[in-house]
């Protein structure tokens, strides 16, 4: 007695519906990719291709730098309002406050840069280099990042603070 019933092979079926779920998984991660966009690292204060070519020049000057420099930056776990940062730079030659530095800074989540600041030097005073009070809007996790540029030398500092608003 022979059947008149066909066998069907399934596993060409499988084969098929694997390559199409895993082209969709694929298309889904790059869905996700382009929805959140990477943040990029801003602890140079540069832009990564700057710092990505010139890498080494950047590290030998921070090396020189921090041998003869002092850099201290004054701060206080940040609050909703009047945040305030202070920054001292001593030779350490001497011990002499040094006035005349340029300095930039950045205050900035760990995480986006949608809520950095960038607070307006006011000037210098007892040696300190004062910057106008700002306000933070999200509680959490922030850093502190300075880039000091004196005598054709530059340091980099990276502090990390937080902030309690009620």
């Amino acid at each position: 007695m022979q059947s008149n019933k066909k066998n069907i092979n399934l596993w060409p079926y499988a084969i098929v519906l694997s390559i199409v779920f895993v082209a969709m998984m694929c298309a889904d991660v790059v869905r996700i990719a382009l929805s959140n966009p990477v943040e990029m690292d801003s602890y140079y204060l540069s832009d990564y291709h700057d710092v990505d070519e010139n890498i080494n020049e950047i590290l030998k000057s921070k090396k020189e730098f921090d041998k003869k420099y002092k850099v201290e930056v004054e701060f206080k776990k940040f609050v909703a309002k009047d945040n305030k940062i202070k920054i001292k730079i001593t030779d350490k030659k001497d011990l002499k406050n040094i006035e005349d530095a340029k300095i930039e800074l950045l205050i900035t989540r760990p995480d986006v840069s949608t809520f950095d600041k960038k607070p307006k030097f006011i000037g210098v005073e007892d040696g300190y280099y004062i910057y106008k009070a700002f306000d933070v809007e999200k509680k959490g996790r922030w850093q502190i990042l300075v880039k000091v540029n004196l005598d054709n030398l530059v340091s980099f500092t990276k502090l990390e603070t937080y902030a309690v608003i009620q």
